[in-house]
């Protein structure tokens, strides 16, 4: 059994955005930053989360918003840091907001967190929306890296829809999402 703390990233450009223009918000805006409150929510986090020095490694999405929301939590953490396309957030496909940056720019930007389990420099997306079914293939490819892993204490720094699916909750509910840079207990 692996304990898996779960964040979602902190605040970014395109859920202050989603407020003003809806959904346009999500198609307008290519791998979105965090917003001030971002910052100011995951420097908070480093500063009250007393358990973050027990992680044995951070997994992170390669998503600006996440990568930098993992390095001002995880400021002077020393351990494994990894980046994995499949925490990405759901649905892959239209969705700017949701695609990264090529792996020989976030290595440069990134140079604490390894990129060497991501395969291909440029993202490759779909022309499509994604499946529900495709996203719950991405998490059973989470779990079975996570379980293939010595380190018992994990903490997956990733996206609103891709943590609630992976804990059973429903997604799709732009007003019930989860907490911006809030730890959720998961065991896999």
């Amino acid at each position: 059994m692996k304990n898996i703390v779960c964040i979602r990233h902190g605040k970014a450009l395109h859920n202050v955005m989603f407020d003003t223009i809806g959904p346009e918000a999500y198609v307008k805006y290519y791998d979105t930053p965090l917003v001030e409150e971002g910052i100011k929510q995951s420097n908070e986090l480093r500063d009250t989360w007393g358990d973050k020095c027990d992680a044995d490694l951070i997994i992170v999405s390669p998503c600006k918003r996440t990568l930098d929301t993992a390095m001002n939590i995880f400021k002077n953490y020393s351990g494994t840091m990894v980046a994995l396309d499949c925490v990405m957030e759901y649905p892959q496909g239209f969705e700017n907001c949701n695609k990264r940056k090529t792996v020989e720019y976030l290595k440069k930007m990134y140079p604490k967190i390894k990129f060497d389990y991501i395969k291909n420099n440029e993202p490759v997306w779909k022309e499509e929306y994604e499946f529900l079914s495709e996203l719950k293939d991405r998490i059973q490819s989470f779990k079975d890296f996570v379980h293939a892993r010595k380190e018992k204490n994990i903490v997956l720094v990733s996206h609103s829809s891709f943590l609630k699916c992976m804990m059973g909750l429903d997604i799709g509910d732009e007003s019930n999402e989860l907490t911006h840079c809030h730890p959720y207990n998961v065991s896999v």
